[in-house]
């Protein structure tokens, strides 16, 4: 799995993407739910991180099969 920090910044870099070129997908990331679990230490769970990537990822690829 990924780490948090490489999590992180492929987080930045799809979101980055979604403004730049698809400035109209950007209502749809405030949808996503980030309810992220936290661990004792109070960090972030890597697998919400993943999911939420994974979430941002399929709001791209659903809109460039259809545009």
């Amino acid at each position: 799995m990924e780490s948090q920090n490489d999590l992180n910044e492929n987080i930045r870099l799809t979101t980055l993407k979604i403004q730049e070129e698809h400035p109209e997908l950007v209502k749809y990331i405030n949808e996503i739910p980030r309810n992220f679990p936290f661990k004792a230490e109070k960090e972030v769970d890597n697998k919400a991180l993943k999911a939420y990537l994974d979430s941002l990822n399929n709001i791209l690829e659903t809109y460039s099969k259809k545009h």
